[in-house]
């Protein structure tokens, strides 16, 4: 059920189809836009692939956007345990960060998420791991225009849902901007310490090398 090509949208659905997937509790679950109303939906297919259900419509509050989305779709998600109950923390375009208990996304169904964080306008999440540093454990997101965020997740299972407009420019659970990793287009943990990335250069090539986590 992709939603129909439209190449004079700003940006064209189709493309959105599939945005984002990750492996968690047994089944690869993979982030777009439907055809349907509510467009925005997760799916879930149980390894190894041999069904894949109708998906689940997910909507969110987003504060800077003072308003419920539904057509909006998760650019990027990373699944994570909060309180021994497995989550997808999933990162939006305007930049609010969400989070979805897996437990409660059944297909089929339309499930709201909780909007944890508010990260900044005119950005999009282009992707986003987990790691542990210190004894402490953060979400490093990679921006198309906010560059890289370092976000500590022990704030995530006490954050104040956002649900209602928010007027500053960010809001929510706290976060430091890596300013030593520039032009992140994707990235991945190579090792404990180490993550390896694919990054734009100023002369718009890309370049694939190993950095330390911060």
């Amino acid at each position: 059920n992709a939603p129909v090509a439209n190449a004079a949208a700003r940006q064209n659905p189709r493309t959105q189809v599939v945005t984002d997937m990750a492996f968690a509790d047994g089944r690869l679950w993979v982030a777009g836009l439907s055809n349907e109303e509510f467009a925005s939906k997760l799916r879930a297919i149980p390894y190894p692939f041999a069904t894949v259900d109708r998906g689940v419509s997910v909507e969110i509050y987003h504060g800077n956007h003072k308003a419920v989305e539904t057509r909006s779709p998760v650019n990027a998600f990373v699944p994570y345990t909060i309180n021994n109950q497995q989550h997808l923390i999933a990162g939006y375009t305007c930049t609010p960060l969400v989070k979805f208990p897996i437990a409660d996304l059944k297909a089929g169904d339309k499930v709201r998420g909780t909007t944890i964080a508010e990260f900044g306008a005119g950005n999009r999440v282009l992707d986003m791991i987990v790691y542990t540093k210190g004894g402490q454990e953060f979400l490093l997101t990679a921006n198309n225009s906010r560059g890289v965020m370092k976000i500590p997740t022990a704030p995530f299972a006490s954050a104040k849902p956002i649900t209602t407009p928010v007027e500053s420019e960010t809001a929510g659970v706290p976060f430091e901007k890596v300013t030593s990793m520039m032009g992140v287009e994707q990235l991945d943990k190579l090792d404990d310490t180490t993550a390896i990335v694919i990054s734009r250069s100023a002369s718009g090539g890309l370049n694939l090398q190993t950095v330390p986590l911060p």
